[in-house]
């Protein structure tokens, strides 16, 4: 499995492990295509992208950029889970090696991390007439270093 997507599951499996407190949240491996429980929280990534870092070396800076959509039924829980999610992401956001398993039935090692260098959120704004039912949805999207520690 590439690096990249190890990457991808680590994220996914950190919002899960942060949001194990609250099992009525859905986390999803990517953005909804179907239907889902609400509230929940989609993990997508946007862009990966490399830059050299020494003249005359191969050597090169990797950064990873995420899209974490959250949908709710009310604007407080949309709020409510946004920060805190949001305030989750000052942690640096350990990378494993899942060739070696998933959870619960495998803890893979830690290969490297991602250390979030930049993060926003933002409110995406659901028109009623243009939708049957209401909803609230918020993004939020953060850029991360690769960090092979």
């Amino acid at each position: 499995m590439e690096i990249e997507r190890k990457e991808n599951l680590s994220v996914y499996y950190f919002i899960k492990d942060k949001f194990s407190d609250s099992p009525f949240i859905t986390i999803l491996d990517a953005f909804p295509e179907e239907e889902f429980t609400y509230p929940a929280i989609s993990v997508e990534w946007a862009d990966a992208k490399a830059i050299n870092f020494e003249l005359g070396s191969k050597t090169k800076l990797h950064f990873r950029g995420f899209v974490i959509d959250i949908f709710a039924l009310t604007k407080t829980q949309r709020d409510e889970i946004t920060f805190r999610l949001y305030n989750y992401l000052d942690d640096t956001i350990p990378v494993y090696d899942y060739d070696e398993g998933f959870p619960p039935s495998v803890s893979p090692s830690q290969m490297s991390c991602l250390d979030i260098e930049e993060k926003n959120a933002r409110v995406i704004p659901i028109y009623s007439e243009l939708v049957e039912k209401m909803y609230y949805r918020a993004t939020i999207e953060f850029v991360a270093k690769r960090n092979t520690r």
